[in-house]
């Protein structure tokens, strides 16, 4: 309640997520943004269709936390994209390093067992999003990693004029771009080189966000990161 009140505008709800990192109220807001007041009417359906505990092995579907899911096993398991990730540890590493602090280890320990925990309950197939997949993991027939679906290209006079120049920034990366549905997923050195060029190019935020198939409000809060913008 106290988050609900604090944030005034959806603006800044979206720059409390792209500081926190928060992927999972990321998730929460998209789903808001696409279905709006479809939300009651589809969880009614949910709920006709759900079958109670007494009759778990008649279910063809199992919605669970990983909590629950201990001591369980599974045929199949999709994990969603709200684990910890190996480059959201190196950068908790470097931000305690850099300001000096101790690191949080039962902390961050526990987000690596929960996850460790979620994978181990897969018996023959895991589907795992591509942001969990560490840095030249193997390839499994166990398990197919699910990537991102790849971004409409922007309709903007502005970003059409910069796809047409030779080497254009939007040109070359188009399909790095991240869609709003993973809009939470952390920036990279590319992303945020090519989001100040086109920002210094002149474009607006809005453009730029059209670009990036990202909202204004994550935009705008990477510029403040990146001392483009004031607070």
């Amino acid at each position: 309640d106290k988050l609900i009140h604090s944030m005034q505008t959806m603006d800044a709800l979206e720059e409390y997520i792209e500081k926190t990192e928060d992927v999972q109220l990321g998730m929460m807001l998209e789903i808001v943004k696409e279905y709006g007041n479809e939300i009651p009417g589809l969880i009614k359906s949910l709920k006709a269709l759900h079958t109670g505990d007494e009759e778990r092995e008649k279910a063809q579907m199992i919605y669970s936390t990983v909590h629950r899911a201990k001591g369980m096993e599974y045929d199949v398991v999709h994990l969603v994209n709200d684990f910890i990730t190996a480059p959201k540890l190196d950068r908790a590493i470097a931000e305690a390093k850099k300001n000096k602090e101790n690191l949080d280890h039962k902390k961050w320990n526990e987000e690596i067992n929960l996850l460790y925990v979620a994978v181990t309950r897969a018996r023959n197939l895991l589907h795992l999003p591509e942001a969990l997949l560490p840095e030249n993991f193997p390839a499994s027939p166990h398990i197919l990693v699910q990537k991102p679906p790849e971004p409409a290209p922007a309709e903007s006079p502005f970003l059409r004029q910069l796809r047409t120049r030779k080497n254009s920034t939007v040109k070359e990366s188009a399909g790095r771009y991240q869609r709003p549905g993973s809009s939470y997923q952390p920036w990279s050195k590319d992303l945020d080189r090519e989001l100040k060029e086109l920002y210094e190019s002149g474009a607006t935020i809005a453009e730029i966000a059209a670009s990036f198939e990202r909202t204004r409000g994550l935009i705008a809060a990477r510029l403040r990161n990146l001392g483009y913008l004031q607070e």
